[in-house]
C-alpha cells in the first residue's frame, strides 16, 4: 500500500515520500525545572523589603519581568505575582523610612532645661 501512495504521489509530482515519514515522539519531561529569574526575583524582592534597601527592590522587579516574560504552560504564576508584590512592598517600605529628627529642624544639642537638671539631681545654677 504505501508503495502505491509513492507510486501515485510520484505521477502525481508530489515531492514528499511518505515512507520516509517520521512520526512525532514528544521529550520526555524533566524531573524539576528550576525558573531562575523567579527565584532571584524572589529572594532579591525579600531582601528588599526586609532591608529597606530600594535597588534590591528595583533589581526583583527587572528579574520578575523578565520571567513573566519568558514563562511557559509549566511556570508558576503565583510565585511570579508574590515576587512582583514583594518587590513593590520593598519599594514602598523604603519610601516610609522615618527620618532623622534633626532633618525636620529640632535641635538635639540645646542646653538642658534648669527643671532636667535639677530633677536629674545636679545643682541649678541662678
Amino acid at each position: 500500500m504505501v508503495a502505491d501512495k509513492a507510486t501515485v504521489s510520484a505521477l502525481s509530482g508530489d515531492p514528499r515520500r511518505p515512507d520516509c515519514v517520521v512520526p512525532y515522539k514528544p521529550r520526555a519531561p524533566s524531573e524539576e525545572k528550576l525558573d531562575a529569574f523567579g527565584t532571584v526575583g524572589m529572594m532579591l524582592a525579600l531582601l528588599g523589603m526586609l532591608t529597606r534597601v530600594r535597588i534590591f527592590s528595583f533589581i526583583a522587579i527587572a528579574f520578575v519581568a523578565s520571567a513573566f516574560i519568558q514563562r511557559n504552560a509549566d511556570t508558576d504564576v503565583k510565585q511570579l505575582f508574590m515576587a512582583g508584590m514583594f518587590s513593590i512592598m520593598g519599594i514602598f517600605f523604603s519610601h516610609l523610612q522615618p527620618y532623622p529628627s534633626s532633618l525636620f529642624g529640632t535641635n538635639t544639642t540645646a542646653a538642658a532645661t534648669p527643671a532636667a537638671t535639677a530633677a536629674a539631681g545636679a545643682p541649678v545654677q541662678a
